[in-house]
């Protein structure tokens, strides 16, 4: 090929442009894309396609970064629509790679004055490329920037020649001009596109902790959910959090920063007629067909959403009929700007919305936009129609928002509001506003009321017995909801769903069980979000009750997953949820899950002063500090069980259930860790709540057993068998089984042990409920590993247990502190002399010299000072009032 003499070889690319960008400092690799791409190795195209921010570069420079030698690099941009500049820095690319050999004609090639159309040119980098030992990944990156046709033709040329040494990747914000459809279809294309480059929950909580502090554990999944998993956004909200201290400027539309790289990498791209069809749309967080029209008198409107759909997705859209979604954290800061440059036009567009929806009968929509645009005669008007289906809905944010803007007055002249407010404010734990509702409604009760406005209020006083009352009272309560009276009203199914409690009470889980299925299909078809998700809350806890571990879990995620798309916030449903999900990685031997599970509790309720807030609070607190017991923090996870329970009480506002497992889990840590008063203290307190059950009798065995009387503890397991005393924990039999297999090893007995083994694999096996086994003393681990091949059904649940075990990596349990000891213990940090100790102790000087002998040798350190500071650390004293000694 003759090369004019006019025209240098190449032109001159810089250096930058044909380099492999270096990976951020903060980089999380991304295994799971990594394998995607990875998929390339048959495939003559890979693309890479989505917006700006997601990641694309620093995806592919990972990528390339492990594969040196087998990349050629070109960081695309607007000056190669200039055909010579793209293919001087496609040849430099190629050239730079060690895959092609010295004598390549490519080292040498010249780049003609129309390279998009010189067929010669383009078939002898074709034919070079089929010379290649193994295939050259050309990476063209940004190729957004190109937008000349004469560049795309020559790509498009060199990919039909097919050269066996090329694999073309090309990364662009938009859909790149090149056969992809004839690819998919081919299957020769390899995607990652939009939904794949989203951060999941834990690359997102790698990535923030990556970049630094600011930004709590706990708010990652709504970071996630507000941003969409979008990698650009997660960076600006950490940089968000570390210039305001908060998410709370970020999350409101109000950060600067982030407003400008959205104006500048997302906006500025488009027409004003796109920008500003997204301000008016971004006043919704779903846009249905017909609505864009309706906001913005614009037949065309939804042509110029299909126009952003695709391939910009700066809008989303799916479903039958379709459905659009500007992004969460660019619809909030679109939303946040066009109320702040003209709140007279984002009232406006409120207003068409709420009409739009009430035509087309959505009513939360139609109420929420009626809220947003003022008008509180509107507001009034939909709450009073359409309150109850919309509490039954799960609406309630929205019913709060509409209540706040009618106000005290005009909402408490309503009785069906005043109820529906009441009923609100028990959801949120919070009965001293409930009752004032409820006497509010009472006072404006009309002379005839309406049977559903009657069983309303039956209801909120149900509702109200089981939030702040006893489990008698609350029974009491739902038995006056009148069933017949509701059968005509839309509130029958919540009324059978508070009736349930009376079958419960009464011991008929199984007509229970049946109502509340039937309930939940049919609020499930009502779209009664609320109910179908009270009736699974209430299915997850019978569950838990009859020892189906596994249904539990299954129907407290299901929940779980119902609220994952909304933000955190006080809820007495979902703290009993995160309780449900705590107990069950509990017993699953998940003790790391449980504290997470646990800390959630507490987020829930936040400051709810419901009895039924602080028991689940309490309860969530026991959990917790058996997890972390068992992890490790022994005396900090004890004394955290025994605040709880001392909190507590002794009174009747918790079932008998829950006293059952806050003691047999308390009582089997003490005794573990040898706090034998913390052990008979937890007894006493459990036994005139729990009299006549099993767990009294199991707790004794467990006691008799530490003592070392194995003939006692196992006459005491018999009892248990043949009194056929009632477990209220279906995992206590398994707890026994096991105690039974210490006692037998004990007293040599090993037929015994293999039966009581036996008998608790069998038990557990069934529910997954791992907790005894994996926390087991050693002597019972030891016995369970020698019987391994001879276990039959159980062999395959004993491998899981054991794999757990290791996983968990508990350190050994320190050697327990006699009662002598920890008495003396608590002394030490007063700086009394030994002879001061003693005299307080009623003993002998020589009797605390030996007690702190022992401490010191148990705490492995030599001197006063280091076992005070050691027994801080561990959580054996309580931190206040301590003077270390000098």
């Amino acid at each position: 090929m003759m090369q004019d003499q006019h025209i240098p070889p190449r032109r001159r690319v810089p250096r930058t442009k044909v380099t492999i960008p270096d990976p951020p400092p903060d980089l999380v690799s991304r295994p799971r894309l990594l394998a995607a791409l990875d998929e390339a190795g048959e495939h003559a195209l890979v693309f890479v396609g989505a917006p700006a921010g997601l990641g694309k570069t620093v995806l592919l420079a990972e990528w390339a970064a492990r594969r040196r030698g087998a990349v050629a690099w070109v960081s695309a941009d607007a000056e190669d629509d200039d055909e010579r500049l793209f293919w001087s820095a496609v040849l430099e690319a190629l050239c730079g790679c060690a895959r092609i050999p010295a004598g390549n004609p490519l080292r040498s090639l010249a780049v003609p004055e129309s390279p998009g159309t010189d067929l010669a040119f383009l078939a002898t980098i074709a034919d070079a490329l089929d010379t290649v030992d193994e295939p050259v990944l050309l990476v063209l990156d940004d190729a957004q920037e190109i937008t000349h046709p004469g560049t795309w033709r020559g790509v498009r040329a060199l990919l039909r020649h097919q050269p066996s040494g090329l694999r073309l990747v090309v990364s662009s914000r938009l859909e790149p001009p090149l056969p992809l459809v004839r690819a998919r279809v081919a299957g020769g294309l390899v995607e990652v596109g939009v939904d794949r480059l989203r951060f999941s929950p834990e690359e997102a909580d790698a990535l923030i902790s990556a970049i630094g502090p600011g930004i709590p554990p706990h708010q990652v999944g709504l970071l996630v959910s507000r941003t969409g998993g979008w990698p650009a956004g997660l960076r600006l909200a950490a940089a968000s959090a570390a210039r305001q201290g908060n998410l709370a400027d970020f999350f409101a539309g109000r950060d600067r920063a982030v407003l400008d790289y959205l104006t500048d990498e997302v906006l500025a791209p488009l027409s004003a007629v796109h920008r500003d069809l997204l301000r008016a749309i971004s006043i919704c967080d779903e846009v249905p067909v017909g609505l864009a029209a309706a906001l913005t008198d614009r037949p065309d409107a939804e042509a110029l959403l299909r126009e952003l759909s695709e391939p910009a997705r700066v809008v989303h859209s799916g479903g039958t009929p379709p459905r659009h979604r500007v992004p969460p954290l660019l619809r909030t800061y679109l939303r946040a700007e066009l109320l702040r440059r003209d709140p007279d036009r984002t009232r406006s567009l409120h207003a068409a919305a709420a009409r739009w929806f009430a035509e087309h009968d959505q009513a939360a929509a139609a109420l929420l936009h009626s809220v947003r645009s003022g008008n509180t005669t509107r507001v009034g008007e939909l709450s009073r129609r359409h309150a109850v289906p919309l509490f039954l809905g799960g609406e309630h944010n929205v019913l709060r928002l509409a209540l706040a803007v009618l106000g005290e007055r005009r909402a408490v002249a309503s009785p069906l509001l005043a109820l529906v407010s009441a009923a609100l404010y028990l959801e949120r734990g919070e009965p001293t506003s409930a009752e004032s509702q409820l006497s509010c409604a009472d006072a404006a009760w009309p002379a005839e009321p309406e049977a559903e406005l009657t069983v309303l209020r039956q209801l909120v006083r149900s509702r109200l017995a089981q939030v702040d009352r006893g489990p008698a009272q609350a029974v009491r309560a739902a038995e006056q909801v009148d069933e017949h009276l509701a059968a005509d009203t839309g509130l029958s199914g919540l009324a059978t769903l508070h009736r349930v409690g009376v079958l419960t009470a009464r011991r008929d889980r199984a007509s229970a069980r049946a109502a509340l299925a039937r309930v939940a299909e049919s609020a499930g078809d009502a779209r009664h979000h609320f109910l179908a998700t009270q009736c699974l809350v209430t299915l997850s806890g019978l569950a838990g009750s009859d020892g189906d571990y596994r249904e539990m879990e299954a129907l407290a995620r299901r929940v779980q997953a119902r609220h994952a798309a909304h933000d955190p916030h006080r809820s007495l449903e979902g703290a009993q949820v995160s309780a449900q999900l705590a107990y069950g990685s509990l017993l699953r031997g998940e003790a790391a899950e449980c504290v997470e599970h646990a800390k959630q509790i507490g987020r829930m309720l936040g400051d709810a002063p419901a009895r039924a807030a602080a028991n689940l609070g309490l309860i969530a607190e026991t959990l917790r500090g058996a997890a972390e017991f068992e992890l490790g923090g022994w005396h900090s996870g004890l004394r955290r069980m025994r605040r709880a329970r001392t909190r507590l009480g002794t009174g009747r506002s918790f079932s008998a259930e829950h006293a059952a497992w806050c003691a047999v889990l308390e009582h089997r840590a003490a005794l573990r860790l040898g706090a034998a008063d913390q052990a008979r203290e937890t007894f006493h307190w459990a036994q005139p709540i729990i009299t006549g059950s099993g767990e009294l009798l199991l707790m004794r065995a467990r006691t008799q057993l530490r003592l070392g009387r194995q003939g006692a503890a196992s006459a005491v397991l018999r009892s248990l068998s043949e009194d056929g005393a009632p477990m209220l924990l279906p995992w206590s039999g398994i707890e026994a089984s096991l105690i039974g297999v210490r006692a037998a090893l004990a007293a040599g007995a090993p037929e015994r042990a293999v039966r009581s083994l036996d008998d608790a694999l069998r038990a557990a096996g069934p529910g997954d409920v791992r907790f005894p086994f994996v926390f087991a003393p050693s002597d019972v681990i030891a016995f369970l590993t020698a019987r391994l091949g001879k276990l039959g059904a159980g062999e395959r649940f004993a491998c899981q247990v054991l794999a757990r075990r290791r996983e968990s990596r508990t350190p050994p349990m320190p050697a327990p502190l006699t009662e002598r000891e920890r008495n003396v213990l608590r002394l030490l940090p007063t700086q009394r002399s030994i002879d001061e100790i003693a005299q307080d102790l009623t003993v002998s000087p020589n009797t605390v010299k030996t007690h702190v002998r022992g401490i010191y040798a148990k705490l492995d350190v030599r001197s006063r000072r280091d076992a005070v500071a050691i027994a801080l650390r561990r959580g054996l004293l309580d931190t206040e009032g301590i003077d270390l000694p000098r």
